[in-house]
Order: structure tokens, then C-alpha cells, then sequence
């Protein structure tokens, strides 16, 4: 019986290993799930998101976007150099860098990005939030923007201006799709909506429907409603003001004044297919925001 010699195997391997995907197979997929330009919410909301990835090893790293879901984006590749942080705008992540700033806030864009990043890169982003006043009552250019953070708010006048880069929350973004039927968890929910308004976010990335599975508990652990969704192939849905919304009446009404008094609660998922999901809590008086990410 003839051997290979040792020597002979080692590149093989390698190469082998170097060529799974056209990339290292080293590389995480993780989702980045609030991509927006200037996206014009409820209350006059004025959203974008700032992302930074921080390349602390002595080579380079990259990030692939490679899908997109809610939005058309582009699909490209973010080089990071050894020993540095690259810093990317929601708009430049979702035009790739070729269009310029949006005009007027109508021009809104958002959705999800899903990306291969090199293993070692440290993701994170920031939302920030603005409240937008458009001249005379309509959208166009020239209105005022108060600019919100956690040490306060300040007003700007130029709808093109921006508020200072990493005002909002920052998240740590390392979570890919969950995979169809694991439950995971939205440890953060406000349901008192006459204080804040609490949103939630779903992505199916897969390209058949899924049904998913919600259950919120109530802070005190007595009360759990579960209710079920239908979401379309390919979907980001976003829904505005969940404790508003019909489906979850019976839980609001089950918690009573538990929710001026103690209204946290907490969210367990899954679904039929992979899945992803991520929670907002937004302030009525000046939109400033909290993320809850998926665990």
C-alpha cells in the first residue's frame, strides 16, 4: 500500500481549507440588523445608524456584505487594515459608498444586512435618533432637527447635518440567523406604550414563509401570552408599537397597573425557519432609544 507523504498532504489540506467559499473558512456570519440613511419614523423620527469595525490583529480583515433583506443594498466588501477601526454610515453601507447624502429625510432607507466577517473583527454600531420638524408642516429641506443623546439633546438647523457619530446606544453585532425551531430570547421589552413605544423586529432570510412563535412575560413571571405570525419568504418586518397592537390586548389587560409600576418584560421566539429578531424601546417625549438584541 502506497502513503502520501506528510509533507505533500500539509498544502493540500491548507489549500483546501483556504478555498471553502472563495474565503476563509474562518469567516462568521452575523446580521446586521438596523441599517438605515435618514428614515423617517413615527413621532417624526429621524433615524441612522453608524457602524465601526475594529481590526486589532496585524492583518487585514474583511467584511462581505452578501445579502440584503428590506432593502435593496449593495453588495460589497469593507477592507479593514491591521491596527484600525473602519467607520461606515448606514447610507454608505446600504449605496456602497456611491451616493451622496439623501436630499430630504423622505428619502429613507432600511433593512437588514447580512455579512461574512473575518473571524478577530470586533462589529458594533450606533443609532442615532433625531426629531425632525419639516418647514411649515410638510417635508422638504431647511427644517429643524433636535439631535437627542443620553446626556441631553441640542438643535441643529440643517436637515443635512448629523448629530455627533456614536451618540445613541451601541450594540455589539457577532449573532447570526437562529437556526428553525431554537428558541432564543428579546430580553428587553418596555410595555407601558403610554410612556414608550416598543418595537420589534423579524427578519426570515429563507426563501419559503415561516410561522413564528412569540411568548412575552410579564416582569412579575404570572402572565405569558403566546401568539403566532405568519411571515412571507425573504421578509423584514417591522412591527410599530407592539403592546398597542390587538394581538397582545389580552396581556395588557392581564398585567393591569403592573405596567406603570413594574413594566419590563421579555420575549422568547422560534420559528420554522432560520430567524432573527430585535427589539426597540422609544421614547415618546424625544425619541432617544434602547436596543435589544436577540440572545
Amino acid at each position: 500500500m502506497s502513503t502520501t507523504p506528510t509533507s505533500r498532504l500539509l498544502p493540500i489540506l491548507l489549500n483546501a481549507v483556504l478555498l471553502v467559499g472563495g474565503h476563509s473558512s474562518f469567516a462568521e456570519t452575523i446580521v446586521l440588523p438596523n441599517v438605515t440613511g435618514f428614515a423617517l419614523g413615527q413621532e417624526n423620527a429621524l433615524w441612522s445608524t453608524e457602524f465601526r469595525f475594529t481590526n486589532t490583529s496585524n492583518e487585514a480583515k474583511t467584511v462581505r456584505v452578501v445579502d440584503w433583506l428590506g432593502v435593496s443594498g449593495a453588495l460589497q466588501e469593507i477592507i479593514v487594515p491591521p491596527g484600525e477601526t473602519k467607520i461606515v454610515s448606514g447610507w454608505e453601507l446600504i449605496y456602497g459608498g456611491h451616493r451622496g447624502a439623501p436630499v430630504r429625510p423622505e428619502e429613507d432607507v432600511f433593512g437588514a444586512a447580512i455579512c461574512e466577517v473575518d473571524s478577530g473583527l470586533l462589529v458594533q454600531s450606533s443609532i442615532q435618533t433625531y426629531t425632525y420638524t419639516p418647514p411649515g408642516g410638510g417635508n422638504g429641506t431647511g427644517g429643524d432637527i433636535s439631535c437627542w443623546s443620553w446626556m441631553g439633546g441640542y438643535e441643529i438647523d440643517d436637515v443635512f447635518s448629523s448629530c455627533n457619530p456614536g451618540t445613541g446606544p451601541v450594540s455589539v453585532h457577532d449573532q447570526g440567523f437562529f437556526l428553525l425551531c431554537l428558541e432564543f430570547s428579546i430580553p428587553w421589552l418596555f410595555a407601558s406604550p403610554g410612556f414608550r413605544r416598543q418595537n420589534l423586529v423579524i427578519l426570515n432570510p429563507d426563501d419559503r414563509p415561516s410561522t413564528v412563535r412569540i411568548s412575552i412575560t410579564s416582569a412579575d413571571g404570572r402572565v405569558t401570552q403566546t401568539n403566532a405570525m405568519s411571515l412571507a419568504a425573504r421578509s423584514f418586518v417591522q412591527i410599530n408599537d407592539l403592546f398597542r397592537q390587538p394581538e397582545w390586548a389580552a396581556f395588557m389587560a392581564a398585567i393591569g397597573d403592573q405596567q406603570f409600576k413594574r413594566p419590563a418584560a421579555r420575549a422568547k421566539l422560534s420559528a420554522d425557519t432560520r430567524v432573527y429578531a430585535v427589539g426597540y424601546v422609544i421614547s415618546w417625549e424625544n425619541n432617544t432609544v434602547s436596543v435589544s438584541l436577540p440572545r
